[in-house]
């Protein structure tokens, strides 16, 4: 038992003095040298757009979408370009003239739903249409029919409008000047008179096609407006009227052009009057058809329904119309 116990307090006893012990000193770390700077090469400038001045991430700028690859295209990149516009297939022009014609208010259907990639934006259609459909009248021969004053005089039988007036007094512009008896307008009178008389009224014709075109901006918002009235309950935003009547008039000046391109064919080949006639007739019985299917289909009422709207609406856009025509034509007088 002593032994025992003696064995075991020299045991503790060397525990405690190894404990005590320090520990030795860490072998010295040798720390590598540091290596010798290189010289980076300069980093490279980033290609930016063009247009916008973005950074360019791929081949299309992601600000502006225009291509990164811009540069002066040769004659033959031009051509092909013009080609490929036209007659892609996935051309956004045919696809929306397509459904122009032949899905009445489909358009306006599929704008106010936001399906509209697919399509040319609605004041871009109208642009194309109406600025071809100007160009081509202002080109086109414009024969106008005068009543000159030679005429009233040897007319034994004047019109019905004009009964009311003295037109046997009405033998040169001064006699007009002075049956008006507006010494204020009297010069400007006088002077819209003989250049009416001096080409038959060609060059007033074709300065009101140019005001007319502008005046047709003015039209639009009135008749929108206007018929946003029909449509009070259930209510519908302003600007859905608005985009109905631009997709709407859209349709109108491509009729408008077939019937140019046909009149002047007719006049060209006289074999073909018969021809154009019937086709004139046709596409002038379009307007009123296609106008109701596509407020039925937009505004989504009954057939009566529609049937009454559309009436007073011809009615009122005739009038409106009327009145606009009219006034560019005063104007375009004024500014002989």
């Amino acid at each position: 038992m002593l032994t025992t116990s003696r064995r075991m307090n020299s045991a503790w006893e060397r525990t405690l003095n190894m404990s005590s012990i320090e520990p030795t000193a860490p072998r010295d770390v040798v720390v590598p040298e540091a290596p010798a700077v290189v010289a980076e090469a300069p980093a490279a400038v980033p290609a930016r757009c063009k247009n916008c001045d973005a950074v360019l991430l791929g081949r299309f700028c992601v600000n502006c979408s225009q291509a990164a690859n811009v540069h002066v295209p040769t004659t033959k990149e031009l051509v092909h370009e013009m080609l490929e516009g036209i007659t892609h297939s996935d051309s956004r022009l045919w696809r929306t003239l397509t459904t122009l014609w032949f899905k009445p208010g489909k358009l306006t259907e599929e704008f106010v739903a936001g399906r509209r990639v697919a399509y040319l934006p609605p004041f871009r259609l109208y642009l194309i249409l109406s600025i071809t459909f100007f160009l081509l009248a202002s080109f086109v021969h414009t024969s106008v029919a005068m009543l000159t004053f030679s005429d009233i005089l040897n007319s034994g039988s004047p019109p019905a409008s004009a009964s009311r007036l003295d037109l046997k007094s009405l033998s040169s512009c001064d006699d007009l000047v002075t049956w008006s008896n507006q010494p204020t307008w009297s010069p400007r009178i006088k002077h819209v008179c003989e250049a009416v008389l001096q080409d038959n009224a060609g060059n007033l014709v074709h300065l009101a096609i140019g005001i007319t075109s502008k005046a047709m901006f003015l039209f639009l918002p009135l008749i929108a407006f206007l018929n946003m009235l029909l449509y009070w309950r259930p209510r519908y935003r302003y600007a859905e009227q608005l985009l109905f009547f631009v997709h709407l008039h859209a349709f109108y000046f491509t009729v408008a052009i077939l019937l140019l391109l046909i009149n002047e064919g007719a006049e060209s080949w006289p074999k073909l009057a018969g021809v154009a006639g019937f086709s004139t007739t046709i596409l002038g019985w379009t307007l009123p058809v296609y106008t109701l299917k596509a407020m039925r289909r937009v505004f989504r009422r009954s057939w009566p329904g529609t049937l009454f709207k559309g009436v007073v609406l011809f009615f009122v856009y005739m009038i409106a119309l009327g009145l606009t025509v009219a006034g560019a034509f005063v104007y375009a007088a004024f500014q002989l």
